[in-house]
């Protein structure tokens, strides 16, 4: 110990704060710090390791982000820093809400269910372990996010955990279908399973035949890489997530392992392995933009439509900015954003950079993790059915007689809600469904609004939702 007065600051985590999900971030920085000790963490009864274990922590020059998981009901959490030490109480209990998405490992008929992998564990429970603790981290993600917004912590509620779903698709016929026909072929058979019980669930699906070939000319381009890949998917919509395996090899299967894998420098064996990276062909860029996939794709199914920056744009990239302290910035290729399930196009094109492009990068990735929801998205997440239980709530609905209406009049422009208040109107691109403007009512009761009759609707795509997560989209 020395003489120094240190303070453990904490800067998104309160005493006393509840979470309904388990694996949390927690930020903080030590200020007047000495060299001769390091941050201690204990949750519960479980220690972590010293701070410069890279395990669970990530420290530099004072800041730290720490990963941890919570148990169910009250957890105690101490931190300890040389003579410094603080105690919060945390409590952690599983949303109610009949609303969930589901993650499930679509196997195809004749497949064996391994995912392609250089490590011999690549089995249908190892896949399935690191989809799920794939889908908590990215359920931490949108809260933190949300949470940044100042919208509270709201997540989306995963309702198990991932399972084996065993599809009637032959895993040959698979191969030679579009990521399109992938994703209504198994939209519209697990729609058809048993596990479809409610229209109130969603559901996450990993297919685990996804291959990739390899590639043997040295042409390491996007388009060759999808070229060489079969069983492929990143696409999201209505109530299927569809995502391909080529990188799950990249992925922990731990919690301990989340933040090695956001730092590893391993690099990909691009003659072997898929590299979906964004141009860094590390392990850790593979594992940052294939989660950043995730987080984009399962935007699409809570209804989110594009935008030119954050999550729902160009910036998917850099979720391991999130969960790390990385100092150095990456100046990678920017995105064309603008695909969906109705669409045949790529998903992913890179353009060229700007002249004076990398200095704003440069100053936006110092400044903050690069990640985030645009307000328009943030604002449709937060009164979005499935980040909202709303059964207590007294919300209005068919099951009590009184009905809520979204309308709108093609004549007056008028957008019309009955029986409940206004709270987000966008104006999409009907092709791509990158959003155009939009109007919130975040502190009124408006029931009514009248777009502008300045705005071109030729073309485009309205999207309204009210207080009680109601939706109304309607093609202009």
């Amino acid at each position: 110990m020395c003489d120094r007065q240190h303070s453990i600051e904490l800067s998104n985590i309160n005493d006393n704060e509840k979470f309904s999900y388990p694996i949390i971030l927690l930020k903080g920085n030590i200020a007047n710090r000495c060299e001769i000790d390091s941050l201690k963490v204990q949750i519960n009864t479980h220690e972590f390791p010293a701070s410069k274990d890279v395990r669970f922590f990530n420290e530099k020059r004072g800041q730290f982000k720490v990963l941890f998981r919570l148990d169910p009901g009250e957890n105690v959490l101490v931190l300890t820093y040389c003579r410094s030490k603080i105690e919060l109480n945390l409590f952690f209990e599983q949303s109610g809400n009949p609303f969930c998405v589901i993650p499930l490992y679509i196997i195809c008929d004749g497949h064996d269910g391994t995912y392609q992998s250089d490590d011999a564990e690549n089995g249908i429970e190892n896949a399935c372990n690191k989809i799920t603790l794939g889908i908590e981290l990215v359920q931490s993600l949108y809260a933190e996010k949300l949470s940044e917004k100042g919208f509270g912590r709201k997540t989306f509620t995963i309702g198990s955990r991932c399972s084996p779903f065993y599809s009637t698709l032959p895993v040959e016929k698979s191969k030679k279908m579009t990521e399109q026909q992938l994703w209504s072929y198994f939209g519209k058979e697990i729609l058809q399973s048993e596990l479809f019980v409610s229209d109130k669930l969603k559901f996450i699906g990993f297919i685990s035949s996804t291959y990739y070939e390899g590639i043997l000319d040295n042409d390491f381009s996007y388009a060759n890489i999808k070229r060489r890949t079969t069983g492929n998917a990143a696409l999201g919509g209505g109530g299927l997530a569809l995502f391909g395996t080529g990188c799950l090899y990249t992925w922990p299967n731990r919690l301990e392992e989340i933040i090695p894998a956001f730092l590893s420098n391993k690099s990909v064996d691009r003659s072997l392995m898929m590299d979906d990276s964004n141009h860094r062909y590390t392990y850790a860029g593979c594992f940052a933009t294939t989660i950043g996939s995730v987080c984009h794709e399962i935007g699409h199914i809570f209804d989110l439509g594009h935008t030119k920056n954050g999550i729902m744009g160009a910036e998917l990239d850099h979720i391991n900015r999130v969960f790390t302290l990385i100092t150095q910035t990456e100046d990678l290729p920017g995105r064309i954003v603008g695909h969906s399930v109705q669409q045949q196009t790529n998903r992913r094109l890179t353009q060229i950079k700007r002249p004076g492009e990398f200095l704003l990068k440069y100053q936006q990735q110092k400044e903050s993790d690069v990640t985030y929801f645009t307000d328009n998205c943030a604002i449709t997440l937060q009164w979005h059915k499935w980040f909202n239980d709303y059964s207590n709530s007294g919300a209005i609905s068919e099951d009590n007689n009184c009905v809520t209406r979204l309308t709108f009049n093609f004549i007056t422009k008028h957008v019309t809600s009955v029986n409940s208040n206004l709270k987000l109107i966008e104006i999409r691109d009907k092709n791509d469904g990158m959003l155009k403007t939009f109007w919130s009512f975040l502190d009124t009761t408006t029931d009514q609004f009248q777009i502008p009759f300045d705005v071109k609707l030729d073309g485009l795509t309205l999207f309204v939702i009210d207080n009680y997560g109601n939706i109304l989209k309607q093609d202009l």
